[in-house]
């Protein structure tokens, strides 16, 4: 058991521990679902007319042409926004930072990949932008 004292004593040990963990939980969920982001789910129970069954069955971009429709509700810079504004309001800054920084690298690592590699509108992420395309996969 004194093997795992370094991670109480040493800060820099224990977010390592904290950062490893995360990444092998990353791999074990992506390996299990193929993707972790919750609005995906959203999208893939919609297109499956909510046969929870079938929520991993296809990648996100088989029920986006199957809709003919692209929501990604969760991805959107306002998100953002609002997660800093209600974490300011209700005294819960640290958290919705923690929400907060892993997506806008999330959003920005996407649209330059696929800005990219797929021609992806720069605007994709502003929700605002997509309901202006009425969330149409052909104008996005």
């Amino acid at each position: 058991m004194n093997k795992f004292k370094i991670f109480a004593d040493n800060l820099f040990a224990h977010e390592m521990l904290h950062f490893f963990a995360g990444i092998i939980m990353f791999f074990v969920l992506y390996r299990m679902f193929g993707l972790i982001d919750a609005d995906h789910y959203l999208e893939s129970l919609i297109a499956n007319n909510f046969k929870f069954y079938k929520i991993f069955e296809n990648p996100p971009h088989i029920y986006w042409q199957k809709l003919g429709r692209m929501t990604i509700l969760f991805h959107s810079w306002e998100l953002l926004v609002l997660i800093v504004i209600l974490g300011r309001v209700f005294g819960q800054s640290a958290l919705a930072l923690a929400i907060v920084l892993p997506a806008i690298l999330h959003y920005l690592i996407d649209i330059f990949i696929y800005r990219s590699f797929k021609k992806m509108p720069t605007f994709l992420y502003f929700l605002t932008y997509r309901l202006y395309c009425r969330f149409d996969i052909k104008k996005l």
